[in-house]
């Protein structure tokens, strides 16, 4: 039987372990206790509820996060629970109020499942989960003008040196207006600010990379360029994996976590289809991870790429017909 999750070139470390990757899927439709619930069934785990906002569910693949994406409702049901335990003491997550303000969250901002880091082989395992989802009522982002849900991507990377790095940025930054078509991203999601493209002044750096630029220049050419969070493929939670001080020190953002994985923003969750799957996002964002792998490939690509008209760089008919290719190899 054919695996529903194409097998990347490099799904090992340079230390010779298997690579894994992190998902986070955004939804509405359901309350997070249903979908913890549902989640535990599924996996044949145990759902924890934290608070009105939080809870986890455990299983044999990890510990999967649920949480409504508003951090004010996280933030203020925390509080109360530390308030509760003070005053009532009991720690019990439940709270009249706040799963009132749950409710009225869900509306318009999406209960997020965060996924432990799974090895590339073992992602089919992820299907019951959204079918479960999926047959309990989730949304994804078509059903509503004002759900601009997404998938993230947090692939661990082969190893983190700077050579590494610079070739998946360089192969982003090829992929990146194919990608935005390839996933058909939500016409709401494409105008929000969340998911902006590299700026064509930085592309043009990176693709002028010779592989040898250190670890610090590359950060402080990012932060130049991309002093935000907002990007489709965040390099902010590596970089600030990588070198946190350096992060901190021209980057006032509380909101960017460490993290040793690319953050890779622009697919759109569309869990209410039937014929839809996780692997349908994984398998267009391994057309990045074939050119990153191939050295050759991509130093043509690049040249493609410079040697097009200026302002038809972002639509390289050469790039994108290989990139085409590609995608097709991974169906």
């Amino acid at each position: 039987m054919k695996r529903l999750f194409f097998q990347p070139e490099q799904t090992t470390t340079s230390q010779a372990q298997p690579r894994h990757v992190g998902f986070e899927l955004e939804f509405s439709g359901i309350d997070l206790k249903t979908a913890g619930r549902v989640m535990a069934e599924a996996f044949n785990g145990e759902f924890l509820l934290i608070s009105e906002a939080e809870g986890k569910v455990k299983t044999s693949l990890g510990t999967f996060k649920i949480e409504i994406d508003w951090q004010f409702a996280k933030t203020t049901a925390r509080e109360r629970i530390a308030q509760r335990a003070q005053e009532l003491g009991t720690t019990k997550a439940d709270d009249p109020f706040m799963e009132w303000m749950a409710k009225l969250a869900t509306i318009a901002v999406p209960v997020e499942v965060v996924c432990p880091p799974i090895a590339f082989n073992e992602l089919d395992k992820l299907e019951p989960m959204v079918e479960a989802l999926r047959n309990n009522g989730a949304l994804g982002t078509g059903k509503s003008l004002i759900y601009a849900f997404g998938v993230h991507i947090n692939p661990e990377l082969p190893s983190y040196d700077s050579a590494m790095i610079i070739r998946y940025i360089k192969s982003f930054v090829l992929a990146q207006h194919w990608l935005v078509k390839r996933h058909k991203v939500d016409l709401i999601r494409r105008v929000t600010p969340y998911i902006n493209l590299y700026p064509e002044p930085y592309s043009e750096l990176v693709i002028g990379y010779q592989g040898d630029e250190p670890l610090s220049q590359i950060i402080d050419d990012y932060l130049a360029f991309n002093p935000t969070r907002n990007r489709a493929l965040d390099m902010l939670p590596l970089f600030m994996y990588l070198d946190e001080s350096r992060i901190i020190s021209k980057l006032n953002d509380p909101l960017v976590n460490a993290r040793p994985t690319l953050h890779y923003r622009l697919p759109n969750c569309e869990i209410e289809k039937a014929d839809w799957s996780l692997s349908q996002s994984w398998n267009i964002w391994c057309t990045v991870e074939a050119i990153a792998a191939n050295p050759t490939l991509l130093a043509q690509m690049s040249q493609d790429w410079i040697a097009d008209d200026r302002l038809a760089n972002r639509y390289s008919e050469k790039v994108w017909q290989k990139l085409d290719q590609i995608d097709k190899n991974h169906l």
